[in-house]
């Protein structure tokens, strides 16, 4: 009886959590409206990098760009809102600056040569950063989220 119980709780979460799981995934297959997207790919110090994200087509377009081999996202609060604005800068593993970009987000996605990095957000007055690897074989992620 027990397992049956657990069985059925399996299933009742799996239909609740079924039409965000699909919306989620639909969301990125939609239709994106190009006149609504403004990417445009930018270099420093050797660097290609583009940014951007604000409204859904722009950040599906964004998403469905190759050749990018770090992706930082930005976001607020512990829904994670996306958060745009911040100063974003990329250190190397010797210390030095790679990329510094005022008023990014909420997306932002550099061609980095495989590595350590950290990477140092600013936003809210507050200062954020995470050590990411860079493997030059999948794209690697880092999610600064001001709380």
């Amino acid at each position: 009886m027990r397992n049956h119980h657990y069985a059925l709780g399996a299933a009742l979460l799996i239909t609740l959590a079924m039409p965000w799981t699909l919306a989620a995934a639909a969301d990125l297959n939609a239709p994106i409206d190009m006149q609504a997207v403004q990417l445009q790919p930018q270099e420093q110090n050797g660097v290609r990098y583009v940014q951007g994200g604000i409204g859904q087509d722009e950040a599906n377009a964004l998403r469905k760009l190759p050749g990018y081999d770090l992706h930082v996202e930005l976001s607020t609060g512990p829904e994670g809102k996306f958060q745009s604005g911040a100063t974003v800068d990329i250190d190397n593993a010797q210390g030095q600056t790679v990329l510094s970009v005022s008023d990014a987000g909420p997306l932002l996605y550099v061609q980095l040569p495989p590595g350590k990095y950290k990477v140092t957000g600013n936003a809210q007055g507050q200062t954020v950063q995470q050590q990411v690897s860079v493997s030059g074989k999948a794209p690697a992620t880092v999610n600064l989220n001001w709380r």
